[in-house]
Formats: structure tokens, C-alpha cells, sequence
């Protein structure tokens, strides 16, 4: 009785791993009418309603930020923030973007920038939340510029590709270091751990195990992330790219922007979305710092300890308002 026990219980756990194995990523979410706003007043009531009614565990210093002329310019910029970030991460990159004429706003990604820095909130963020804030924000920039340009970083690169596949009120998207998948594994593996952290119960992972809660930068981050989040950004991911294979993308122009010393994603990954979508026939722009330049995968925090915002912002100020 004993030996049969063990031999269906081993039957069913292998069964279990083989269906995680094969189980498809659950389809990303679909975008929702688009709700621009009508001029410059009325994009300032929405970012006051949006700030004033924020959650009071949020961190004073990651409140969303809006930087301003007085009046619709030209362009407007959506800086979206990276995976356990807020929107002081993009401070000094606003900064030099507002002095070039630009109004510009910062958002914060929901379940980011809580004071707690240990909280659990973002092991909840779904697909479906990341890519409603990034239409959220480019709703709202209409009001703010004649055009507008999305960029995103990692996971938020990966919203901003969503945006630039299915909207084309979006001017131009900039899509910095998506995090497609990890760095060193295939789209066919990725696929497959995307499939089994979704439906596993969640786990955190830390930035850098040895320091966990006091790993050096910005004191806003997160020091761990969770497995179910970061699922949640490869099933986005994984939307895009499926969209990629059957049409070129809404947005009027995109850039996909690499580098070469990358320490978390697939480099590979951005490729193979620059080909697909080619491959459809939509002019995509790529850009890659080279590896001699030292620049990470966050190159747009300056309180980074691996720092080189002096490499990397003459570039991006280029890519996203030329």
C-alpha cells in the first residue's frame, strides 16, 4: 500500500510539472478606449486629482511629479519609473528634459514607492495594472503637449511597448531595456518560467543577496522583488512580442535602446521584437550603449552606486527629444 502511495503521488507531481511545463502564458490584457485629455487644464486636474489622492503609505519623495511650462508645449514626455523604483528615479533626467522645452510628467506605477520598503504589495501587480498606468499617463500628457513620447525602463519599457503596439495616438515610444525576459535564457524558456511563476505560489528575490536590506542606491528601491510580479511583466512581454509576429506596431515611431553591459535582461529578447516588427514593415530605431561604457541596466538613477548618467543621458536626451 505504502509503494502504491508513493508511486501515485510521484505519478501526479510529475504530471504537475508537466503541465506547467507545456501550459500556455495566459494572453495580455486589451487596451481600453482612449480618454485623452482635451487641452493643458484639464491634464493639470487630472495629475492634482491623481496626487491628491494618493495612499498616505507612499513615500513624499515618490509622489508623482509634473513639471510644467504654464502652457501646452510642442512635446510632452511620460518618464514611467523601473520595477521597485518611483518616480525620483527619473528627477534629474525630467530636469534636463523640462529645460529643453518639454512638459513633462513623472507617474508612479501602482505598488511602488511605499514607505515600508519590505512591503508585499507588488507580488499583486498584474499585467493588466501596468499596462492601465501607462495608458492612464498618456491619456493625460495629451493635454499637456502637440506630441507625445512614452519612455519606459525595464519592466515599464515593457508597458511602453504595449502602448506603442496598440495606440496611435502615441507619437513615439522609447523602450529602455525591456525586460523581456533574464538575461542568458532563451524566449522558449522564458516562456516556460513565465508559465510556472504565474500559477507558483510567490517568492522574493533579492537585488543582491549578500546586502539584502542594505544594498547600496537609492534609498526609495525596494531591496527584493517577487516572483509573481515579475511573471506578471514577462506575460506583457510575451504580448507584445506575440503581437509583433502578426502587425507593426500603432505608435508613430519607436527606439529600442540596449546596452551591451546589461546585467538583467535579454539583450536578445529586445532584438527579436525590433525584428518582428520590422519584419512587418515598421521603421524601428535601435540603440545600444557599447560595453566599454560600463552602463547598466538602470541607467537612469545617478544615487545608483554603478552610476553613468554622464554616458548614457547626452544619448537618451537625443533619442527621446531631438
Amino acid at each position: 500500500m505504502l509503494r502504491r502511495i508513493i508511486w501515485v503521488l510521484a505519478l501526479v507531481t510529475t504530471s504537475a510539472v508537466l503541465w506547467l511545463a507545456v501550459a500556455p502564458v495566459p494572453e495580455g490584457p486589451s487596451p481600453t478606449p482612449p480618454a485623452p485629455a482635451r487641452d493643458y487644464d484639464e491634464a493639470v486636474a487630472r495629475f492634482e486629482r491623481a496626487r491628491n489622492s494618493e495612499d498616505p503609505t507612499v513615500r513624499e519623495d515618490c509622489l508623482p511629479r509634473l513639471h510644467v511650462h504654464g502652457r501646452r508645449t510642442e512635446r510632452a514626455v511620460v518618464l514611467l519609473h523601473g520595477f521597485t523604483n518611483c518616480p525620483k528615479q527619473f528627477d534629474s533626467l525630467a530636469t534636463l528634459l523640462y529645460a529643453r522645452g518639454c512638459n513633462v510628467y513623472l507617474p508612479r506605477i501602482p505598488r511602488h514607492g511605499i514607505r515600508d520598503r519590505m512591503t508585499a504589495a507588488l507580488a499583486g501587480m498584474t499585467a493588466e495594472e501596468l499596462a492601465g498606468a501607462a495608458e492612464r499617463a498618456l491619456d493625460l500628457a495629451h493635454g499637456l503637449g502637440e506630441h507625445v513620447t512614452v519612455v519606459g525602463l525595464s519592466s515599464t519599457a515593457v508597458a511602453t511597448a504595449w502602448l506603442a503596439a496598440h495606440r496611435d495616438d502615441l507619437d513615439a515610444a522609447v523602450i529602455i531595456a525591456p525586460a523581456l525576459g533574464p538575461q542568458d535564457l532563451s524566449l522558449g524558456w522564458t516562456r516556460r518560467l513565465a508559465s510556472v511563476l504565474l500559477v507558483a505560489p510567490n517568492f522574493f528575490v533579492w537585488w543582491n543577496s549578500e546586502a539584502k536590506e542594505d544594498v547600496p542606491g537609492p534609498t526609495q528601491c525596494y531591496p527584493r522583488f517577487p516572483s509573481r510580479g515579475i511573471a506578471q511583466v514577462y506575460r506583457l512581454g510575451f504580448s507584445v512580442l506575440d503581437d509583433a509576429a502578426r502587425r507593426r506596431p500603432a505608435a508613430a515611431r519607436v527606439t529600442i535602446v540596449t546596452t551591451e553591459a546589461d546585467e538583467g535582461v535579454s539583450n536578445p529578447a529586445a532584438g527579436e521584437l525590433a525584428r518582428r516588427w520590422r519584419a512587418r514593415g515598421a521603421n524601428i530605431r535601435t540603440f545600444t550603449f557599447p560595453e566599454s561604457l560600463d552602463v547598466r541596466h538602470d541607467m537612469i538613477d545617478p544615487e545608483q552606486p554603478y552610476e553613468r548618467v554622464g554616458n548614457s543621458y547626452p544619448a537618451l536626451i537625443r533619442l527621446i527629444a531631438p
